[in-house]
């Protein structure tokens, strides 16, 4: 058995209050056995340095034509530019975009990532597989890796070290970016016991204010472990998520930053805000 040594450290607080929100009395006993966890977890992997686009979805309506949702113009700008803007902020240096055969004018937007500072490559989709799907086309470009993945059609703030920090010392096999909605119809709805999640459903059935899932999550390297080969269309929130609560390797990080969905879902027309 290893010898351990007292130590006496000062943190910043908000530092302290994301350490203290990992304790669940299970997996994470006390602070010290947190922030043990979190060294451990940093010095085995760091932080990604890589995210995953979800671009695959239905088009929208624009001109005449259509478009991938992330080409969708808000405030003058495509939806993608907001994405790759955040994810340069939180020190993303590659991403992979995962879209569809018919989705040419993303590449011709955003190139190979050389003019925005980052690295941009792409998978094409030759038929809709949907987020799990997805995440079997890309397993060999993040294999051993902790990577972040997103969808294409959200806008969002969000603090990714810190969504980072909660996952290592919760030992997580995925994080959910959870954030307060007043309308739970459209988003899947989560129930949580401290930041694991013990329910998630797709589409609630009724109105009212819920955590929902922001599409923004964390997955560790044995989260391939748990997803099957599929034919056909399959999403994350169908397969991959209840398998992962089945074994109690699902968790929630809560923020409130300023997010904006633009549901692609189904085929909608562009929104100027």
């Amino acid at each position: 058995m290893r010898m351990k040594e007292r130590l006496t450290i000062t943190l910043d607080e908000g530092l302290l209050h994301s350490i203290d929100a990992t304790i669940d009395g299970v997996n994470v006993r006390n602070r010290s056995h947190a922030i043990e966890q979190l060294l451990i977890a940093s010095m085995k992997h760091g932080k990604p340095k890589k995210a995953v686009i979800f671009a695959g979805g239905p088009h929208v309506i624009s001109g005449g034509g259509s478009i991938p949702v992330p080409m969708a113009v808000v405030r003058g700008r495509p939806i993608i530019d907001y994405i790759i803007d955040e994810l340069k902020r939180n020190g993303i240096t590659e991403a992979i975009v995962v879209m569809g055969a018919d989705s040419q004018s993303l590449i011709g937007h955003l190139g190979d990532g050389s003019g925005r500072g980052m690295t941009i490559s792409y998978a094409i989709e030759q038929a809709a597989r949907g987020t799990e799907g997805a995440l079997e086309l890309i397993k060999h470009k993040v294999r051993g890796e902790l990577f972040f993945a997103l969808n294409g059609d959200n806008i969002f703030t969000i603090d990714l070290d810190d969504l980072y920090r909660q996952h290592v010392a919760s030992k997580a096999v995925a994080t959910v970016a959870l954030t307060p909605s007043g309308s739970s119809a459209r988003f899947g709805v989560t129930k949580l016991e401290g930041n694991r999640i013990t329910s998630f459903v797709q589409k609630h059935e009724h109105e009212g204010a819920e955590l929902v899932n922001a599409g923004i999550y964390l997955f560790s390297p044995e989260v391939f472990d748990f997803i099957r080969p599929a034919h056909g269309r399959v999403m994350l929130e169908e397969s991959l998520f209840p398998a992962l609560v089945g074994r109690g390797k699902l968790f929630g990080y809560v923020f409130s930053g300023p997010w904006h969905s633009l549901d692609s879902t189904k085929p909608v027309r562009t929104m100027q805000r």
